[in-house]
């Protein structure tokens, strides 16, 4: 009972450290301006391995929310929690000029347990996109300037737009099996977020201009669903099938977008947008589902396993992002399509002199029609990963190590080619609640 108690303990810091983690700066990808930002595939430690899969994948060891009815495959006398970081590194490049960026931050958790003989539940928080970028432009080159400047009606001037924030969601998810080796789940979510665009034109020169700054703020708060199904077709004692699928309903999505156009000679303390002296616009608008909404999106996925040793996966992604509907102008959106593969060996699971028999070493790879439009060209993003999980000693409890490595965009057609490199840390711990001693 007192490690139950330690355990939630160490469960609700978590919960809180998550909560406090959400502003944290998470991408530095132009590509964030747009839309909802850079949307995230879900997924643990696990499924980062092994190509972002996870349609078909369902085990004893591991959680996996990226199928609700996948938490029916939990051990049934365990207590599950995982919890991960995640660091990373972008490099930028255009014809023109490239640049590197990296950070680390916490990147999610959730628990899931036994709620009865027929049904297992999951309870997590995880991101669901990210927004963070900055462009500073003094090249604009006039005519009217003799020596050279950049120029703003005549003036030298500086132009800085940036963004920022994330949404995020706080699930429940719940599975159950009505009959043999099928199993179905649902989640039920709440997503929420704050998401910033601001721009900032300056004139350095003119000691008595005013600057001109705009900003958009988007806030999101509103609950949704999605849905999964499993069934595992046995080929024989150690063999076996399995197929996956998932929906996500279209959906619209509840919140407020605040606009603001301004004049002023003074910044505000982050340096991203003046203290109003005019206020040329502002408007505030609640959002509605005629306005904003996130897209109808179907999964499917097959899983071969042979028991303990090697389990080899493919998934297809197709969420409708081209009937989607943004507050956002700017945004020209297509279908997002995903195609990834993933596998996971084990050379001897139950071997007691060598540990690296023990290990599973995973790996996948993914290819993606990004939901982006711009230019007239709909971005691509490729990725290659790999990872282990290290088990403990006398113990289901893992660390599982993931590493990703990526390119999205071009520098054709006037974009901005990303390379990116990905290493997610989390662990998968193990706590038997609930099995009845014999005796006290």
């Amino acid at each position: 009972m007192h490690n139950k108690y330690r355990l939630f303990s160490a469960t609700l810091i978590i919960v809180l450290v998550s909560f406090s983690a959400i502003a944290q700066k998470r991408t530095f990808s132009p590509y964030s301006r747009y839309g909802l930002g850079e949307m995230q595939d879900g997924g643990f430690g696990r499924n980062a391995a092994m190509g972002r899969t996870g349609i078909a994948l369902s085990n004893s060891t591991n959680l996996n929310n990226m199928n609700p009815a996948s938490y029916h495959g939990m051990d049934s006398l365990s207590f599950f929690f995982e919890g991960g970081l995640i660091g990373f590194q972008q490099k930028l490049q255009t014809d023109e000029a490239t640049s590197e960026m990296s950070d680390m931050n916490f990147a999610y958790f959730a628990v899931g347990f036994p709620v009865a003989k027929w049904g297992f539940m999951s309870v997590g928080v995880e991101p669901t996109s990210l927004v963070g970028y900055d462009f500073y432009d003094d090249n604009i080159q006039s005519d009217s300037n003799p020596n050279g400047y950049p120029s703003y009606d005549g003036k030298y001037s500086t132009f800085t737009t940036s963004g920022e924030g994330n949404t995020s969601k706080a699930y429940v998810g719940l599975a159950l099996s009505p009959v043999k080796n099928l199993s179905v789940g649902a989640h039920f979510s709440y997503m929420f977020g704050n998401i910033r665009h601001s721009s900032l034109v300056q004139f350095p020169n003119d000691a008595v201009a005013s600057k001109l700054g705009t900003s958009m703020r988007i806030q999101i708060n509103d609950i949704f669903m999605d849905f999964g199904a499993q069934y595992k077709l046995d080929l024989n004692e150690k063999h076996s099938l399995t197929f996956g699928g998932i929906y996500n309903p279209k959906t619209g999505i509840g919140g407020k977008v605040t606009r603001l156009v301004a004049e002023g000679n003074t910044l505000e303390s982050e340096g991203k947008m003046v203290i109003a002296v005019d206020t040329l616009h502002y408007d505030e608008n609640k959002l509605t589902g005629n306005a904003f909404e996130m897209p109808e999106k179907y999964g499917f996925g097959v899983a071969y396993n042979i028991k303990d040793a090697l389990t080899l996966t493919a998934d297809y992604t197709l969420a409708k992002w081209s009937e989607a509907k943004f507050p956002d102008d700017n945004t020209t959106t297509a279908d997002m399509e995903k195609w990834a593969f993933g596998a996971e060996f084990i050379p001897n699971e139950r071997s007691a002199r060598f540990y690296p028999a023990r290990i599973r070493y995973r790996l996948g790879t993914y290819y993606k029609n990004d939901y982006l439009i711009l230019n007239d060209h709909q971005l691509k993003d490729f990725g290659i990963s790999f990872g282990v999980g290290l088990p403990l000693k006398r113990s289901k409890t893992s660390l599982n190590v993931a590493f990703e490595w990526g390119q999205r965009g071009t520098t054709d057609y006037k974009l901005v080619k990303e390379t990116y490199g990905k290493v997610t840390v989390n662990l998968t711990l193990h706590e038997n609640w609930f099995f009845k001693q014999k005796f006290d």
